[in-house]
């Protein structure tokens, strides 16, 4: 799919159109050149834009090459797939024009007055999860986005790739979410050895990277943020955030309304984390709807924020969901590691603990989960879902219990934690990439409890037959407890003194009897 995807963006060019346009003379314009394979009108910062897709790359540098510049303005004569129409003749409308025009997903209120005219729970759920869920054209705005991304950078760097990862491919990405993409080298080292075609004798002089990749991402992202801002037609609101754990380049690319950020590593765990989430997804249609409904309802609950803090994220609450239906039978669990793996010298293992490589995992499992037949014995409706979900951990034991996707024979806490060696971590998330690694560090003991008291809550609502969605987000709305507001949110330290205890009190009563007798 994520080939395809980056395939078609390749093939497909973004217009903004002028006042006078007129969308038939565009299309008839651009047939011209190549075959029009899609051609998907939609209104984005009170512009009108139409995404155009050819049926080949070789049609796309080909209206590239007859593309003007603007010659009227100051602008830089900078090229790229972002490009302007103003119509000239205003002729007849072509009839039975190919041509689509999107519709927007509704927000919430317009999509909860909706849900109340549904009775069924499971259906409510499933309307939820259409009108909430990424449509066709979100999708590829985010590839072709990232596909602008990779072209700018690889004209400076040999064989880039920007690759969108999270909720944009996971199937788990909301209509109007951020856009996040990973900025990496293919390696060049190994096509270098393999092409026959190389010329070994010569060979490019270029600069030696740094030693410590944290630095030579911060140098490369100056370099992406420069470009970005300065020669990327519709790219603004530029930032470079370089002191964040992981740094990013954060910008708004207008004609798509996405906001971007956009990392780089030469590894691709959160890439490869996506793959494995989305063939997950696709294993079941009842796991992408089950997902949305319930990161809905933790966001209600304030069990999830759009902050990162001591509460539970959107990706631990997928990890919670995902395990819940693993435990129900409806997906299988992963079997890529081995529990008796002892540290060797093999160059696909991590020295140190024994877990596989990115890449080798995840080519290893998804061929395991194509292959799995999974024994179609729970076909419980979404409803029954939900409800058995509150139901599982409102009796979970966080204290001992570990949240795992990998199929271990000791599931305890204690399995994992090393004695004197590792923090006995409150809530324990097992990251399916990196075996033994904690993707919960963040959570403190008492969210466990929260959680818990608040599924509790919601399994008791729902013991009322008369409960639907709606009753759901609405009664188990609250707000963030203030110990944890406090803790994620520390008052300032003020560097300025407090002036009225600056003075010690004894020594201003002093002041003031010494005062009052002089006086006398």
């Amino acid at each position: 799919m994520i080939d395809f995807r980056r395939e078609q963006a390749r093939r497909t060019v973004l217009i903004h159109l002028g006042r006078s346009h007129s969308e038939s003379e565009l299309y008839k314009l651009c047939s011209r050149i190549g075959q029009i394979t899609n051609m998907t009108l939609y209104t984005a910062n009170k512009k009108e834009c139409a995404l155009l897709e050819f049926s080949n790359e070789q049609s796309v540098t080909k209206l590239l090459n007859v593309t003007s510049h603007f010659t009227n303005e100051n602008r830089l004569p900078c090229a790229s797939r972002n490009l302007y129409y103003a119509s000239q003749s205003t002729g007849m409308r072509l009839k039975n024009l190919p041509v689509g025009r999107e519709v927007q997903q509704p927000d919430d209120s317009i999509l909860d007055k909706a849900l109340t005219d549904i009775r069924n729970v499971s259906d409510q759920i499933r309307y939820f999860w259409q009108k909430t869920k990424l449509t066709e054209l979100d999708t590829r705005l985010r590839f072709f986005v990232a596909s602008l991304v990779e072209e700018a950078f690889s004209s400076i760097f040999v064989d880039t790739v920007c690759l969108p990862f999270g909720s944009s491919i996971t199937t788990f990405g909301k209509s109007r979410c951020d856009l996040d993409m990973l900025l990496t080298f293919e390696d060049f080292r190994e096509k270098n050895m393999k092409s026959d075609n190389k010329m070994q004798q010569l060979r490019f002089l270029t600069k030696r990277s740094y030693l410590n990749d944290r630095f030579q991402a911060q140098a490369y992202l100056k370099i992406l943020a420069d470009t970005l801002k300065h020669f990327m037609a519709e790219c603004t609101n530029v930032q470079i955030i370089l002191p964040a754990r992981v740094p990013i380049v954060r910008f708004q690319h207008r004609l798509s309304d996405l906001q971007c950020d956009v990392s780089m590593s030469e590894f691709k765990s959160s890439y490869y984390m996506s793959k494995l989430l989305w063939s997950l997804s696709s294993f079941d249609n009842r796991v992408s709807p089950l997902v949305f409904v319930i990161r809905r309802w933790a966001r209600e609950a304030s069990i999830t924020q759009s902050t990162p803090g001591p509460w539970f994220s959107n990706f631990q609450m997928t990890l919670l969901v995902l395990f819940y239906l693993q435990s129900s039978g409806i997906l299988p669990k992963l079997n890529y590691i081995n529990e008796q793996l002892t540290i060797t010298s093999s160059p696909d293992l991590n020295p140190g603990n024994g877990d596989l490589r990115d890449d080798m995992i995840l080519m290893n499992e998804l061929e395991n989960i194509r292959d799995v037949q999974m024994n179609k014995v729970n076909k419980n409706s979404l409803a029954v879902l939900l409800k058995d979900f509150f139901s599982f951990y409102e009796k979970f034991d966080f204290q001992s219990s570990l949240i795992t996707l990998i199929n271990r024979k000791d599931s305890s806490k204690s399995s994992l934690i090393q004695v004197g060696k590792d923090k006995d971590w409150p809530i324990y998330i097992e990251n399916p990439l990196v075996p033994s690694m904690n993707a919960s560090k963040n959570l403190v003991e008492s969210e466990g409890e929260r959680f818990r008291q608040t599924c509790s809550k919601a399994l008791q609502l729902f013991s009322d037959s008369s409960k639907d969605l709606l009753a759901l987000f609405d009664e188990c709305r609250q707000t963030l407890p203030e110990d944890l507001i406090a803790r994620a949110y520390p008052a300032p330290i003020s560097i300025m003194p407090d002036l009225q205890t600056d003075i010690d009190h004894e020594e201003l009563t002093n002041d003031v009897v010494q005062q009052h007798i002089s006086q006398s």
